[in-house]
């Protein structure tokens, strides 16, 4: 019997590596230093701000055109670099563009930037693979809406919906009662609060609590729905379950970009930060097009690799990235 290697995607790695690997970004540092100055562009953190436009400068595979006032940024990706198979990027790393530059983003000439991203992708992946029709429903009707509903009407307690999001997803990965307790001290709660509500949260949703509770405890990984051959002994109880989800949109979304060029061949994929797409199309294509074919790209993705993955009509959204254009990218 052969054995399953995770995360491997022949496919993947013909027409999607090359292209994170060759087309990059282009950002117009210029005109984010002029409106930096001019106080066009507010940044609450002016220390990253200067550590990260520094780095931009000084890393090493990037082309600075001086003339123009951009930096062209290529990251060197991994597919396979870790036990989840996430895609992991180097030497720069193109991921880490903060948000407030990605309205300086230059797309190639004749082309516009957009993003694809799947909606509570990790929650989802969860649900399928616990079979939990509890958090499918949830996510059907709005997430981090329905929790933070629940969470009022078991504690009393209105919990901004960021603050709902990162609870949550401290749940799915693992989150301590001493990181919920930190979590909501963002909002002036104390840890008689942090207690309460850490235990309503483990309630919610019995089937995925006790899925995740058993994959902590498991001395192989758990990867892409089933029990694999790798040792995981050495691993933390938390990282052995952030594994459960994190493989599966990793796979996923490995599969979902390769059918989503296969669709449309004028796709350029400029970037996979973790559940999401950065491309550039032609300026002619449409939003409603493009969110179209990304869905369908995705559906036939989840049919390839035999998950268990809720659809509905707020799986995904588009996104733009810039809004300039540069005739000498």
């Amino acid at each position: 019997m052969k054995e399953k290697i995770y995360g491997k995607d022949d496919q993947f790695d013909k027409y999607i590596l090359p292209q994170l690997n060759s087309k990059g970004f282009t950002i117009s540092y210029y005109q984010i230093i002029q409106d930096y100055l001019s106080d066009k562009l507010i940044i609450d953190d002016t220390f990253e701000f200067r550590r990260w436009s520094t780095g931009l400068l000084n890393m090493q595979g990037r082309v600075i055109d001086e003339t123009a006032g951009v930096v062209h940024v290529v990251g060197r990706h991994e597919a396979y670099a870790n036990i989840p198979m996430q895609i992991s990027t180097s030497a720069p790393n193109t991921q880490a563009i903060p948000k407030w530059c990605r309205n300086y983003l230059v797309a190639p000439t004749g082309r516009r930037f957009v993003a694809l991203d799947i909606g509570s992708a990790e929650p989802r992946a969860l649900a399928g693979v616990a079979d939990d029709e509890k958090l499918r429903m949830a996510i059907s009707e709005g997430l981090y809406e329905s929790v933070g509903n629940s969470l009022l009407e078991h504690t009393g307690i209105i919990i901004p919906r960021k603050i709902v999001k990162r609870l949550f997803m401290g749940f799915l990965y693992g989150q301590s009662l001493t990181g919920v307790a930190a979590t909501l001290a963002e909002i002036s709660l104390d840890t008689g609060y942090a207690h309460h509500i850490f235990y309503e949260l483990q309630g919610l949703f019995p089937k995925s609590t006790s899925l995740l509770e058993q994959v902590s405890k498991m001395p192989v990984a758990y990867l892409q729905g089933s029990p694999s051959t790798i040792n995981v002994l050495d691993k933390r109880p938390n990282q052995r379950r952030s594994y459960l989800a994190s493989s599966i949109i990793a796979a996923l979304v490995k599969r979902w970009s390769t059918r989503l060029i296969e669709l449309n061949p004028e796709i350029w994929i400029h970037e996979i930060p973790r559940d999401a797409l950065w491309l550039s199309i032609p300026e002619s294509e449409t939003d409603e097009t493009m969110l179209s074919q990304g869905i369908m790209a995705l559906k036939q993705a989840i049919d390839d690799c035999k998950f268990q993955f809720p659809i509905d009509e707020h799986v995904m959204t588009i996104k733009r990235l810039g809004e300039q254009n540069n005739e000498n990218w």
